[in-house]
């Protein structure tokens, strides 16, 4: 369009009347400029037929404002089509933070190399930072594979001191905008947070790369999110079997997530079991849920089909044999009753269970139960090293089914002449014998008995089969679910 024609500063000015009391959303306004400038140049044959169709042009994309407008300024479409909440992405945090008016609009534009970024939304509380990153190509398409955050991009958050207190990544979910999220597994205390973009490359390492500058940066205000954190004191204490006690600690409730605290200490029976900082090692397995029994939250189920909303989680050292916990969830029910309810764990112990076998005489798989833990040996072979150069090394592929965890377990293998090898197991696991209404039975199958492949164990430096091999489990990962204990929190 001729910015210079009479005419042309007739529409415009006709245009700008129409819209000037009308908020146009960054997504809009691109659409819009990338139409109008690339309706072609027609050359003037007459007065009255350019007139016509110019002004056929401006009512067409006028029209369009008016209508997209209007449905991105209604809320529940806006929330459908473009917001941090569609329907395809339910987050009770994030629609309490758009109840409590803590939704931000950073108004962040950045152009270079044919790329628009846009930002229009974005969330904070002490639990967590949320934003909507859109991407726009020169013909105002969003680009939802464009941008890789792996260096030199970058997106960073600092506190009111400009120290570094988190970085964000993208968690997909949906095709309409960048997910960009940052967890706090300890709750922020800060008044201020500044979001700082460090955007110079977009591509994947599989396409010709765009170099540019597409930096930003913006605050939020935090007082008004902090003013909604409200701390609980928890009570509760008990004592397991096998000489865990389990100490409620408190619930912190925040915009967008609840914490949830405990402590355990184990006892000089349990410790003795667990000796240098094998102590240290350990898992907790709960769930919530309502007192008519429904399903709220699960944390490390053998559970088919659990419910999962757990955001972040910590534990740390706070004495000898005591630990610290936090889970961070992104809700809790505020408005009535719930329990919390202990369902195990697992603490790293010594072991020294055996298996030993002549894997010459190893013709059909060989069954070893060791501490409820099933271990079938399928056969001995020598394999190419792992390690990467040409030596070989001796291997022994098992399918197994475990009651015990495998995270922290331990193994060494010993030869005829009693020469001792580390060992590192490879392959697949994932939990097996689950049921939709049991927390604790299931077990984890090693090995894909479907596609016939199983597990193994690779005996590093052991070059030659021997005679007899024996596999030490060192160190178990104990798992107890022997537990008994429920607390109603409110």
């Amino acid at each position: 369009m001729n910015y210079h024609d009479p005419i042309d500063r007739e529409l415009r000015q006709f245009f700008k009347s129409k819209t000037q009391d009308l908020v146009i959303p960054d997504t809009v306004q691109l659409a819009v400029e990338n139409t109008l400038s690339s309706l072609p140049k027609r050359k003037k044959m007459n007065g009255n037929p350019l007139k016509r169709w110019r002004w056929v042009a401006v009512v067409i994309a006028l029209l369009f404002v008016l209508g997209t407008v209007s449905i991105f300024t209604v809320p529940t479409f806006a929330e459908m089509l473009r917001s941090l909440f569609a329907k395809d992405n339910p987050d009770i945090g994030l629609l309490r933070a758009q109840e409590l008016g803590l939704v931000h609009n950073p108004h962040v534009k950045v152009k270079d190399g044919g790329y628009t970024l846009v930002i229009d939304e974005a969330v904070a509380d002490p639990t967590r930072v949320t934003l909507a990153l859109q991407l726009f190509d020169r013909k105002g398409n969003h680009d939802r594979d464009k941008l890789v955050l792996i260096e030199p991009n970058n997106i960073m958050i600092k506190d009111d001191n400009g120290n570094a207190v988190g970085s964000m990544y993208d968690m997909g979910r949906t095709n309409d905008f960048y997910y960009m999220v940052a967890f706090f597994s300890e709750p922020l205390q800060t008044d201020k947070i500044t979001i700082e973009g460090n955007i110079k490359v977009l591509g994947h390492q599989d396409e010709p790369s765009i170099e540019g500058n597409w930096d930003f940066s913006f605050h939020i205000d935090m007082k008004e999110a902090n003013k909604q954190t409200q701390i609980e004191e928890l009570s509760g204490s008990y004592t397991t079997p096998n000489g865990m006690t389990v100490t409620l600690k408190r619930l912190t409730k925040m915009v967008q997530g609840v914490r949830f605290e405990m402590e355990t200490e184990l006892d000089d029976t349990a410790m003795a079991r667990s000796p240098g900082d094998l102590w240290e090692k350990q898992m907790l397995s709960f769930h919530f849920e309502t007192l008519e029994g429904e399903e709220l939250h699960s944390v490390n189920p053998r559970k088919w089909g659990y419910m999962d909303s757990l955001m972040t989680s910590d534990h740390r050292v706070i004495g000898k044999g005591r630990m610290r916990w936090s889970y961070t969830f992104k809700y809790l029910p505020e408005d009535e009753p719930y329990l919390f309810i202990l369902d195990g764990y697992s603490v790293a112990e010594r072991d020294g269970s055996r298996i030993s076998f002549k894997p010459s005489e190893l013709r059909r798989p060989e069954v070893f139960k060791i501490l409820n833990d099933r271990y079938e040996l399928v056969r001995a072979s020598l394999e190419k090293s792992l390690s990467g150069d040409d030596t070989y090394e001796t291997t022994v592929s098992f399918y197994g089914e475990l009651e015990n965890e495998m995270r922290h377990e331990n193994w060494r293998a010993y030869d005829s002449g009693g020469k001792q090898y580390d060992i590192t197991i490879r392959g697949s696991y994932s939990n097996i014998n689950t049921s939709a209404d049991n927390w604790r039975e299931g077990r984890i199958g090693m090995g894909d008995r479907i596609t016939h492949q199983p597990n193994e164990f690779r005996i590093t430096g052991l070059y030659q089969i021997p005679e007899e091999l024996t596999l030490v489990r060192e160190v178990v990962d104990k798992r107890y679910i022997d537990t008994d204990w429920s607390v109603r929190l409110k």
